[in-house]
């Protein structure tokens, strides 16, 4: 698509194509200027550091926002062509550009650019910012993920469950006074029930995922202490079960998951780690949040019949849709349908 009017000081032309920058217009338009490959430039044509730069910042991937549309009125380029044309900008001497800083820059701009197309694995570490509800927005940092460590990423069913805790709290009979999250991975969910719960949330996880959850809380700290909670972490191994509140008071009445089951052995080892840690009261509640991964039908079903049989009843249920990270081949995130359910213990006679 090209823009019509000619180029003046708020345009920017890409070989010969108008690139609009006026946000204004942009934003009463709503609709991105799409580009091709061939219209950046060329190498061919030597172009001078600041195009390139300028082109690079362009091909900017940015953190993933988990909604299905991006910035509506940035212009686009067509993935076609451009990993190939990354790489000839990194393996090029780029001998007409004499500044040798520039040059620096430029190879690493494009060497970003490809890592950021080369899979969630290969990319850089990144703080993303996550919009739970008009007034609250919450900032996480993320490492690079291994599969080792996926409780290093924030999850769809994290953020879905954390813009649902509103809505929760009307299935909650009492004032949510301590709250514990089990995996709790960069801590969304737990740092939004600390801010919308206002209340104090124990967030857990394995040892090594520990010290990233810990920078994200001290990240967030104003934030939560701002909005009328706190929180505190600490290492939990859901097949310890030696690990477990030495009186009843240290016990929860709310204890929250999302996306916690990634083998056959989590549905047992997580629902007994939920009866060794939640109150034994009516009043009780576990909420859970999972996606419908195909490869996981069994272990839902499996969660759900566990619960039954330690004593827990089903108080409601229901599914939403988000997007996440891990894009299709025309590059639009994926859509991930989730699973979330409210639980109390069932009083033994």
């Amino acid at each position: 698509m090209s823009v019509s009017h000619p180029t003046s000081p708020e345009t920017s032309t890409f070989n010969g194509k108008h690139v609009q920058a006026n946000d204004e217009l942009a934003a009463q338009s709503q609709v991105p200027v799409m580009l091709h490959v061939h219209d950046l430039p060329q190498l061919y044509q030597k172009p001078s550091a600041s195009a390139l730069l300028r082109v690079l910042d362009l091909l900017v991937s940015e953190p993933p926002s988990f909604s299905s549309s991006g910035n509506a009125t940035r212009p686009k380029v067509s993935e076609q062509g451009v990993p190939r044309y990354l790489t000839s900008i990194v393996s090029s001497g780029l001998n007409w550009i004499e500044d040798e800083d520039q040059r620096d820059a430029i190879w690493s701009a494009a060497s970003a650019r490809l890592s950021e197309r080369s899979g969630r694995n290969a990319m850089p570490a990144m703080t993303r910012s996550f919009e739970i509800s008009d007034d609250l927005t919450i900032n996480l940092h993320e490492p690079t993920l291994t599969e080792d460590n996926l409780g290093l990423k924030t999850w769809t069913s994290s953020v879905l469950l954390s813009r649902r805790l509103q809505d929760c709290r009307q299935y909650i009979p009492i004032e949510v006074t301590r709250v514990l999250e089990l995996g709790a991975g960069t801590g969304l969910v737990g740092i939004s029930a600390a801010c919308i719960w206002k209340t104090h949330v124990l967030l857990t996880d394995l040892p090594e995922i520990l010290p990233n959850l810990r920078r994200n809380l001290e990240q967030n700290g104003d934030l939560i202490t701002m909005s009328g909670g706190s929180t505190e972490s600490r290492a939990l191994d859901w097949a310890d079960e030696m690990d477990t509140p030495r009186r009843d008071e240290d016990k929860f009445m709310v204890i929250v998951a999302a996306d916690s089951i990634y083998s056959a052995e989590h549905p047992k080892l997580l629902v007994n780690a939920v009866s060794r840690w939640i109150c034994g009261s009516p009043e009780a509640r576990l909420i859970v949040e999972l996606p419908l991964r195909d490869r996981y039908d069994e272990e839902r079903q499996s969660l759900r019949n566990t619960l039954q049989q330690q004593m827990f009843e089903l108080i409601v249920e229901g599914t939403e849709v988000g997007f996440d990270d891990w894009y299709q081949r025309d590059g639009s995130p994926s859509e991930v349908i989730c699973w979330w359910s409210i639980w109390r213990p069932i009083l033994q006679v």
